[in-house]
């Protein structure tokens, strides 16, 4: 009765865990499509975890206080935010993706030997990092990559 008890309780926990993380910064203002973001973690079977473009701190003790994969994912002005994080020396992401990032953001990663992704909207064009250009309103961007990324 004990060790069945003792399943009981950890089994919560366990089916509750994540299996990793997309950990997300929002633009400037907290401009977010959150739905699209949780759709695209729930694509994975990721949870899913976002963060105000400069808010570093709190997405680093995420990545430092558990060992799962994870990727991160810039949305506009949080792109940048990508390369802050990654300066503080976290352990690496397994992807990149970034959304909607301003021309003169630095969003190529090639530096870090991490794969990255990145589509940009009319904000972005004369960017020089690689990407893909989407003829979509900054808004609608992140409904967009998801199509992109799940084939339809």
């Amino acid at each position: 009765m004990k060790k069945f008890l003792f399943l009981l309780l950890c089994l919560p926990s366990t089916v509750f865990a994540c299996k990793g993380y997309v950990i997300g910064f929002k633009g400037l203002n907290d401009a977010f499509d959150h739905q699209a973001f949780i759709s695209y973690a729930n694509h994975l079977g990721y949870c899913s975890k976002s963060y105000s473009w400069n808010e570093i701190k709190s997405p680093s003790k995420l990545i430092s206080s558990t060992d799962v994969p994870y990727q991160l994912y810039g949305y506009s002005m949080g792109s940048s935010s990508i390369r802050t994080l990654l300066k503080t020396n976290v352990r690496k992401p397994e992807f990149i993706l970034t959304i909607g990032a301003y021309r003169t953001t630095n969003v190529n990663f090639d530096s870090y030997g991490i794969k990255y992704e990145n589509y940009f909207d009319h904000s972005g064009l004369g960017q020089s990092s690689p990407g893909k250009f989407l003829n979509v309103s900054h808004s609608k961007i992140q409904q967009e990559v998801n199509k992109i990324i799940w084939g339809q």
